[in-house]
């Protein structure tokens, strides 16, 4: 197995919702994330997949995606209030408490694999792990093992 690894930034707001902490108010990161992903061997070029496809195709999707909005628990009150508020797409409901760790196992288990499909990308590469660094001093990380 052989591995490359991208980060990327995108700002975001988000909240937890139900829990007991400053958290729970709306707030926002600039959240640095790193994507590994990983084949069984190299393509023709030698590649395990080319750096200008992670950025231009999955991040580019992230950018679309989450890229200064608001994440917030389909469960949360606030997120359809928000929304009603709001049209502008700033909001993004997500299935689960927008926590780094649910956010990095979200990305890697179903966020990324779909936008790999999409795009057309080398069946046998696959997403090996996803960090999420909510701040510069902790993260989360998510990986296939």
């Amino acid at each position: 197995m052989i591995s490359v690894t991208r980060e990327h930034v995108i700002a975001a707001a988000h909240r937890l919702y139900d829990y007991d902490g400053r958290c729970e108010r709306l707030h926002g990161h600039n959240y640095r994330i790193a994507l590994t992903l990983d084949a069984p061997g190299l393509d023709p070029l030698g590649m395990v997949a080319d750096f200008t496809v992670i950025k231009k195709a999955l991040f580019a999707a992230l950018d679309e995606e989450w890229d200064h909005r608001t994440l917030l628990y389909v469960k949360d009150p606030l997120c359809a209030q928000l929304a009603a508020i709001l049209d502008d797409g700033s909001i993004r409901p997500v299935p689960f408490n927008p926590t780094a760790e649910n956010m990095a196992a979200w990305l890697g288990e179903t966020f990324f694999p779909a936008v790999m499909r999409r795009a057309g990308m080398d069946a046998r590469v696959r997403p090996a792990a996803v960090r999420v660094h909510e701040t510069d001093g902790s993260c989360a990380l998510w990986s296939r093992d």
